[in-house]
């Protein structure tokens, strides 16, 4: 339980009970207290809006119980436990909870707002400073950014100061054989301004004029020059030797050494120069092979050998030297005419802000840490100092760095005044590095030392959630997978990771490979198959579809099976959209509505037949001809004859729908086509729902606002409907579900989205620069100094971080059943390569197998 001035931090592993350990928490606060108002004084912090409701739901649910002479089964242990931790009789118990209770109800508004996303928490902060109460919050920042690119292209390209920039870039990227289009460039630089990543290296650059980047620019191309022209002077050296003396490339025991002067020559300097042989045999002074050239080859090898030899040495020392520097110069200047732009995005960004008096979401924790810093405790936050004596924060992990840093003033000041904090996160389940959130904070509140206040760890090691196979398989899996990463942080992460059984016996894990990919013309159809019978096997075995979970890498691959599964007939509740728009059905409707609203719309006509005809709705047998000939004959027709010649009954005519609402209409179109069947009423409802909206429009304006609607118009299904969940694993982190399928279980341990970085350098070597934007990759192991190639390092790691906890969090989602399936592959970047690796450690792995299962199943 909490206690004064103490920073609890809770190390839960998944499935370990973290929501009950903050709710009863919690209670022993309110309940402790004989004050009923005591809950003002507590300030819950989530990452979610629905950890934050499920939180607000429990606490409300055992207050309620506590209040009522007949407690819920569930809730007896827990009341049991508080009365004993808070020294309370079960009477005084049950009189306090009537109280707060009581209390809670009368304000609940306030109740509410002290639990809280951490987004919307900051959200209050900020519109109680006085130039922010009239502003709105803006959540669309891709719309603002497309705004911003579009404005500043404009006005670049019309101003002869900044069109020659565009121009130089623009042309470089061409050269480079990259588009030369820069509206992407110029979108990727105001994201990144924007983004917390790159908060405190952007506000270093703003202050960097145009003229101040020209003239580094200049600086770098004058030095990278220089080297380039050294190089190449050291590779002709080499050339003029062989020439004078009539030595032949072929000469040498191996290419290696004439190779290494040529790439000189051509310029080719940045990666595999040298190599182990060749470093092997210039050391020992073996140039040719004593049996393998003609002898006066060796003659005049021999007589020179000194010469190539002194060459090789003095080349290496002026290359060892420049190298690093090289290196940095040669792809900053791919960056740096971009970066220029960064004042004039920015002053962009304040007008597009001023104009439609907005603040971005984005920039919340940014704008609460510049105030900080500006006033080093604001009375705002004296406020809040004064209001809250208790913080609990959920899923730490996540949280980034200025995010801990705005709350942490707060909290240390509560501890500090006899109040208390309680922190839970998991490593393990850290997946949104890419927007801020950072591990390492959570691993280094727990191993850091403070004396500001008194530091309590727990860590929660019992697995409440999954049955015993599946915490065995996930125990031996992850001891596995620790073994792959080379920082000790995170190996010691996964090798600590074992988890304590609850539930024992039952449970059932099962791993499918699909072999010999070759012969799979369509590996994701192929795994939809296979999830299609699985799905209907698990219904055999009396499991509703809403107690099945899919869950998928990516949107894409959410998309493509939420497609399959509804076009199949099973009702889909999906974390992506399924647009009404790429449904058959749907396209039909609007394509009669385009001919209705114009007759003469030939087009549309000839496209509602393919559809008709591809989908089967109108047979070419019953037509009797081909269907170039039927088209010719029909396509020109007036309206209702043609409807008639598609339809074959005539049920559809013009009079039917004369002076009728575009509702009636549709509802007339779905009748007459016979569109409506129990695979696609989810689309055909929600589309109806759509239309109601616009019931009282003319067909042409209904179409005019369906063209700007339809890409986020989906399709509505209810939470009540017993459905499949189709969802990203990102979304499904916090949730759990009885039957857990993955089955793309053969991503990529290492991200191929391109990451940036920002690395510290000499001001002196960079007119006056510290820091310099680069993307990462491997040039950067060449690098001749350690904090660069650390970065690296970590940055490597940081990326298999990220993956295997994704894997983490998708395999401890499950209750009864965790199915994955996979392609075999050998590649060592492919997580399916360390799952094999893992059945091999074990002694489980057989070649002819395809299929490996832990339990047993039902």
């Amino acid at each position: 339980m909490l206690f004064p001035s103490t920073l609890k931090i809770c190390n839960a592993s998944a499935g370990s009970g973290k929501t009950f350990l903050l709710v009863e928490n919690y209670l022993y606060v309110i309940l402790k207290s004989s004050n009923p108002e005591e809950f003002k004084k507590i300030l819950v912090l989530t990452f979610t809006k629905k950890a934050s409701e499920e939180m607000k739901k429990r606490i409300i649910q055992c207050i309620k119980s506590f209040s009522s002479k007949k407690i819920r089964k569930e809730d007896y242990l827990l009341f049991n436990r508080l009365s004993e931790d808070c020294k309370l009789t079960k009477e005084q118990l049950y009189e306090r909870s009537i109280k707060i209770l009581f209390s809670i109800l009368h304000d609940f508004s306030c109740f509410s707002r002290n639990i809280s996303t951490i987004d919307k928490f900051n959200y209050h902060i900020i519109r109680s400073f006085s130039s922010y109460k009239e502003l709105t919050l803006e959540m669309n920042i891709e719309r603002l950014l497309s705004n911003i690119v579009k404005s500043i292209l404009h006005k670049l390209c019309n101003s002869e100061k900044w069109s020659n920039v565009l121009v130089e870039f623009s042309l470089e990227k061409f050269n480079n054989g990259k588009n030369w289009d820069i509206s992407k460039e110029l979108f990727k630089i105001a994201r990144i301004m924007i983004e917390e990543n790159h908060f405190f290296p952007i506000n270093k650059i703003k202050g960097y004029s145009l003229e101040d980047f020209i003239q580094l620019k200049n600086i770098l191309i004058k030095r990278t020059n220089k080297f380039e022209k050294e190089c190449k002077k050291q590779g002709k050296k080499f050339s003029k030797i062989l020439e004078k003396n009539f030595i032949y490339n072929n000469s040498f025991i191996y290419s290696d050494l004439p190779k290494f002067f040529q790439k000189l020559q051509k310029g080719n300097i940045i990666f595999n120069l040298f190599n182990e042989r060749l470093e092997k045999n210039i050391q020992k002074g073996i140039l040719f092979s004593k049996n393998s050239i003609e002898k006066n080859q060796k003659i005049l090898i021999e007589k020179n050998k000194y010469k190539i030899l002194s060459l090789y040495k003095e080349t290496k020392h002026i290359y060892k030297k420049n190298i690093s520097y090289y290196i940095l110069d040669h792809f900053f200047l791919k960056n740096i005419n971009i970066l220029s732009i960064i004042n004039e995005i920015e002053k962009e960004f304040n007008i597009f802000k001023n104009e439609e008096k907005i603040f971005l979401n984005i920039e919340l924790n940014k704008i609460i840490y510049e105030k900080i810093i500006k006033d080093t405790f604001p009375k705002i936050y004296e406020k809040i100092g004064i209001r809250y004596k208790y913080y609990f924060i959920d899923e730490f992990q996540d949280i980034s760095y200025l995010q801990w840093n705005n709350i942490k003033i707060l909290i240390e000041n509560a501890i500090s005044e006899n109040g208390s904090a309680i922190i839970v996160g998991d490593p393990k389940q850290s997946i949104y590095r890419w927007r801020g959130g950072d591990a390492k904070q959570f691993i280094n509140l727990i191993y850091s030392y403070t004396n500001v206040y008194y530091k309590k760890l727990e860590n929660l090691k019992t697995n409440f959630r999954s049955y015993e196979e599946i915490v065995k398989f996930n125990n031996l899996l992850y001891q596995s997978l620790s073994k792959i990463f080379n920082i000790t942080v995170h190996k010691n992460i996964y090798k600590n990771s074992k988890q304590k059984i609850f539930k024992k016996y039952g449970g059932y894990v099962e791993l499918n490979f699909v072999k010999y990919l070759d012969k799979v013309k369509d590996y994701k159809e192929y795994i939809y198959l296979k999830i299609k019978n699985r799905i209907e096997k698990l219904l055999k075995q009396k499991y509703a579809l809403s107690d099945i979970a899919i869950l998928v890498r990516n949107n894409k691959e959410s998309y493509f099976l939420s497609e399959k599964l509804v076009k199949d007939g099973f009702n889909v509740n999906t974390s992506v959209s399924l647009l009404i728009k790429n449904h058959l059905e749907i396209q039909i409707i609007i394509n009669v509505f385009y001919i209705i609203s114009n007759p003469n719309c030939y087009q549309k006509r000839v496209v509602l037949i393919f559809l008709l005809l591809k989908n089967k709705f109108i047979h070419i047998k019953k037509i009797k001809k081909k269907i170039t000939n039927f088209i010719i004959d029909i396509l020109f027709l007036p309206l209702d004859l043609f409807l008639k010649k598609i339809l074959l009954n005539n049920s559809l005519t013009l009079k039917k729908l004369y002076n009728k609402s575009i509702y009636h209409i549709s509802e007339e179109i779905i009748k007459s086509f016979h569109l409506l069947n129990k695979h696609n009423s989810a689309s055909i409802y929600s589309f109806l729902d759509f239309v109601y909206r616009f019931t009282e429009y003319s067909i042409i304006d209904f179409i005019y606002y369906w063209e700007h609607k339809k890409e986020k118009e989906s399709i509505v299904i209810s939470d009540n409907i017993n459905s499949i969940r189709v969802m990203t694993i990102h979304k499904s982190k916090g949730l759990q579900f009885p039957v857990v399928i993955i089955p793309f279980t053969d991503w990529n341990i290492f991200s191929k989205k391109k990451e940036v970085t920002w690395i510290n350098v000499n001001p002196n070597l960079y007119h006056g620069l510290d820091t310099i934007y680069l993307e990462i990759g491997p040039y950067l192991k060449h690098i001749n100094d350690n904090k660069i190639r650390n970065l690296y390092e970590d940055y490597l790691s940081n990326i298999k971080f990220d993956n295997i906890n994704l894997l983490y969090v998708a395999t401890t989602r499950s209750i009864e059943q965790l199915i994955l399936f996979s392609k075999l592959v050998n590649n060592k970047s492919s997580i399916s390569f360390y799952i094999k690796k893992f059945l091999h450690e074990n002694k489980i792995w057989n070649e002819k197998k395809n299929i490996y299962s832990f339990g047993k199943d039902n």
